[in-house]
């Protein structure tokens, strides 16, 4: 599987409104989302790309899992950025993302990436099948914190 996400397929995840749509945020190679009717281990690696909208750098859409049970693994293995974690209360934190950091993900945190850095941010995910997804919580209400280019460093703001 292969899949590409454009700044018009991920649009609302910005504050602001990208000029170029056509612009590749981020791409997915490996399992399918789901398999049906067994409890399968998935994988996928993730390029998210360097780049910014209005200041705010590019990120992966993220997402609650339907099972809290299930979490993800992630493990880094190039670029830099930042894994965003939110739990139900909309309480955020974030883990610096750099080759070779390794992330447990509790099944109840929603989780997104940021690329901060300018070369592609390249990561693996591991997670099993019936975990569900859920983009919807997300799309509606979005998550707790954005991370914009600052001075020095990423600044990571309430919103």
């Amino acid at each position: 599987m292969h899949s590409i996400r454009r700044i018009a397929d991920v649009a609302p995840i910005f504050a602001s409104v990208a000029s170029d749509a056509s612009k590749v945020v981020y791409e997915i190679y490996g399992s399918p989302a789901e398999v049906e009717g067994v409890a399968a281990l998935l994988r996928a690696t993730t390029v998210l790309h360097p780049g910014q909208v209005d200041g705010e750098f590019f990120m992966t859409r993220g997402h609650f899992h339907t099972n809290p049970e299930r979490g993800e693994f992630m493990v880094t293995l190039s670029g830099e950025g930042l894994l965003v974690l939110m739990n139900r209360s909309r309480e955020c934190r974030t883990e610096p993302m750099r080759c070779g950091s390794i992330h447990d993900i509790d099944g109840r945190d929603a989780h997104r990436v940021v690329n901060t850095g300018d070369v592609p941010l390249v990561f693996l995910v591991v997670w099993m099948s019936d975990c569900g997804h859920d983009y919807e919580a997300i799309r509606e209400r979005g998550f707790g914190v954005r991370v914009y280019a600052g001075a020095d460093a990423p600044v990571v703001t309430v919103s």
